[in-house]
């Protein structure tokens, strides 16, 4: 498969599973769930209010870079593999901050929102591996044919 169509199917799902991560709920509490578009567009404040939790929303602007930057192979790979650790260690708080006055809340369950977010920036560290397994091979054949 030719190295721009691998990349145009690794940003069309990837942000195709962002898109959709974002019309859904994101994870739930005892005080209720957090839509995802709203931990999207808020959840810099966190940083502001406290909570470790709230700095996974970092994930965010590296994956945006990731796909940005998705013709630098190498510093595309190392942004979406950064932004999915940092997704994924979201898992790791059993509270999050759920009110302006830094009050926190036990998470009760991780809803779809979220699993589509983490697979939006899973998506892009396997493709960015496909794209650079693909265009190392590229370079093999075509130095092998000259």
């Amino acid at each position: 498969m030719k190295v721009l169509t691998l990349i145009k199917i690794t940003l069309g799902v990837s942000i195709g599973l962002m898109l959709l991560a974002l019309t859904q709920e994101a994870y739930c509490t005892a005080e209720g769930c957090m839509h995802s578009m709203m931990a999207f567009i808020f959840g810099i404040f966190g940083m502001f209010i406290g909570g470790n939790e709230t700095l996974t929303w970092f994930a965010n602007p590296l994956l945006i870079l990731a796909w940005l930057l998705i013709k630098y192979r190498k510093t595309s790979f190392l942004l979406s593999l950064l932004s999915t650790l940092i997704a994924v260690s979201f898992l790791m708080f059993d509270e999050v901050v759920v009110t302006e006055a830094g009050h926190s809340s036990m998470t009760t369950r991780y809803a779809l929102g979220y699993w589509l977010w983490v697979g939006s920036h899973a998506v892009m560290v396997l493709g960015n591996v496909l794209i650079m397994i693909n265009g190392h091979y590229y370079l093999k054949t075509e130095t092998k044919n000259d």
